[in-house]
């Protein structure tokens, strides 16, 4: 079988497409737990603004942020807004360099960190 340039070309743009879909997926949160080393509880969520706060300093979210919430019997779902965050619910998350949360695990999925 003769490949000519235009298939090599098509067949490298469907791959280099695929592997950065697949890198936007986020982490499944038990799959790298160092990801929620901050922990607290949110004692209260503004939708409008995107502000959490969590053990009393305030946070932003966004639509970008990530949200896994583990049930009462340990089932793992994901959350779409930030609105799906209870208040006054135990929390591990990530921030990133400004600040803002980028992940969120609602829910006793996570360990306590030692102290």
């Amino acid at each position: 079988m003769k490949l000519s340039i235009r298939h090599l070309v098509t067949a490298s743009l469907c791959a280099a497409a695929t592997l950065s879909l697949n890198a936007a997926e986020p982490l499944h949160p038990l799959s790298n737990p160092s990801l929620y080393e901050q922990q607290g509880y949110v004692s209260n969520v503004d939708t409008a603004t995107g502000a959490m706060t969590i053990n009393g300093k305030r946070y932003k979210g966004n639509a970008n942020t990530v949200i896994f919430i583990v049930d009462k019997q340990g089932r793992l779902g994901k959350g779409r807004t930030l609105a799906d965050i209870p208040a006054n619910t135990r929390v591990s998350f990530a921030t990133s360099a400004d600040g803002t949360v980028t992940q969120v695990l609602v829910g006793n999925g996570i360990m306590p960190m030692s102290q």
